[in-house]
């Protein structure tokens, strides 16, 4: 098993030391095909990153479910909870057997307290990660919204076909319904 975080994604600005430093706060597993790293709807309070193998995220209902990406070596997941703690809007599991590497939100706050440069490295490129994200699902809400928009005449609301946004356009409609109400009262 591999005890070393790889020098890339977010982390690949950062010296061999520093990376080690930053291993030792967490703990390296490995997984099974089929095993799961995060359950949808229950919280996890940890970031991750993925050494070798694939995962996959997963949205799940009513016993299926849907595969909303894949998961590569040098990923990192879980960055949202450990931001704005919650439980998962999906699932990632194992498609085929993997290792990876998890720090949980108090000891990443012990490491970015005591390691100050290389800590601002870290933040700085989960911010990018996250903002990505946003910037991903922004797009693609904008794209359904315009298809319902000028496609799909007598609907009221966007016709939301991709998994992967289906959540975020949820929960800014029960956003947008919450607002609405608390006008009527």
């Amino acid at each position: 098993m591999d005890n070393s975080l790889p020098a890339a994604g977010i982390i690949a600005n950062l010296p061999d030391e520093d990376r080690a430093i930053l291993a030792s706060y967490g703990a390296f597993d490995l997984l099974p095909a089929g095993g799961g790293l995060i359950k949808q709807g229950k919280p996890h309070g940890k970031l991750f990153c993925v050494i070798s193998g694939r995962f996959e995220a997963r949205r799940e209902y009513d016993g299926s479910h849907d595969v909303l990406g894949p998961i590569f070596p040098g990923d990192w997941i879980g960055e949202v909870d450990i931001f704005d703690p919650s439980t998962a809007i999906c699932s990632v599991v194992a498609s085929e057997p993997s290792q990876y590497w998890s720090i949980s939100r108090e000891k990443l706050e012990e490491y970015l307290n005591t390691h100050n440069l290389p800590a601002v490295i870290l933040l700085i490129g989960l911010a990018s990660t996250l903002g990505q994200r946003i910037r991903g699902i922004t797009k693609k809400l904008a794209e359904q919204t315009e298809k319902a928009k000028y496609g799909a005449r007598g609907f009221e609301d966007p016709v939301i076909e991709d998994d992967s946004i289906r959540s975020a356009a949820d929960l800014a409609a029960a956003f947008l319904r919450q607002k609405d109400s608390s006008k009527l009262k």
